[in-house]
C-alpha cells in the first residue's frame, strides 16, 4: 500500500493562510471604521477560533509505504509556519503493532517496534486528515504486515 493525503493537505496549509490573512484584517479594519467596529470583531474573532481549531486538531500530512523490508511513514504539520517534517523507518521484523486512539481533537495512531525482549512506542501520529474509508484501508494494510511477522 502506498498512501498519502497531500490533496487534502495542501487545500489545508491554503485555509491557515487564508483564515490568517482574514482575522488580521478585520483586526485592522474594526480599528479604522469604529462605526461597523462589531462585525469585523465578531468575523475576526471567528476566524481566529476557527484557526485554533485547526491548529489543535492537527491534520497532517500522512503517507504510509513499504519499501521492501521496512515500512517508511511519513507526517508533517501543514501550517505555514511550524511545518516540522519528520519521517519514521521501521523495520518488518521489528514492527509489532499499532494503536488507534480517538481523542477529543481526532483520531491518533501510535506505532509499536518490539527488539528482542524491549517494547517501545512512538509517539502519537494525528490521522485526523485522513478519511474514514482511507482509514478503513490503512487498518487492514497494517493488520496484513503484523499478521505476516
Amino acid at each position: 500500500m502506498k498512501y498519502n493525503n497531500f490533496k487534502l493537505v495542501a487545500k489545508i496549509s491554503i485555509l491557515y493562510g487564508f483564515l490568517l490573512i482574514i482575522s488580521i484584517v478585520m483586526f485592522a479594519f474594526s480599528y479604522f471604521e469604529p462605526s461597523h467596529k462589531n462585525i469585523y470583531l465578531v468575523l475576526a474573532s471567528l476566524s481566529l477560533i476557527i484557526y485554533v481549531f485547526l491548529l489543535l486538531i492537527k491534520p497532517h500530512f500522512f503517507s504510509i509505504q513499504k519499501v521492501k523490508n521496512i515500512l517508511e511513514i511519513r507526517f508533517y504539520n501543514p501550517h505555514p509556519f511550524f511545518s516540522n517534517y519528520r519521517m519514521i523507518k521501521i523495520p518488518l521484523e521489528e514492527f509489532n503493532g499499532y494503536e488507534i486512539h480517538r481523542t477529543i481533537f481526532g483520531p491518533r495512531i501510535i506505532f509499536k517496534i518490539k527488539k528482542g525482549k524491549r517494547q517501545g512506542k512512538y509517539p502519537p501520529i494525528s490521522i485526523s486528515a485522513v478519511s474514514k474509508k482511507d482509514r478503513l484501508a490503512l487498518k487492514d494494510f497494517l493488520d496484513n504486515l503484523k499478521s505476516k511477522n
